[in-house]
């Protein structure tokens, strides 16, 4: 009788545990999934940025360098002057 009892006791608390709440509610959920999909966005948007900052500073190094030819062939022409 003393094992039924238990038993008894064992399985209602695991019924009432079972069916009490389980986690988190559905608006954190949501919440949860709204704020994962925005990290995730901004995840490609950096490295979007990322790769277009990379670009931008080829492009400016060439730049550079073609300002440095401008530079030097302006030399040249003001020596070629005088």
């Amino acid at each position: 009788m003393k094992k039924l009892l238990t038993i008894f006791m064992m399985a209602s608390v695991l019924l009432l545990v079972g069916c009490g709440p389980k986690g988190a509610s559905q608006e954190t959920l949501s919440a949860l999934s709204m704020r994962k999909q925005a990290a995730e966005s901004a995840e490609v948007k950096a490295k979007e940025l990322e790769a277009k900052r990379i670009k931008l500073e080829g492009k400016k190094a060439e730049k550079e360098v073609r300002v440095e030819e401008l530079r030097k062939e302006l030399e040249t022409l003001k020596l070629g002057g005088k």
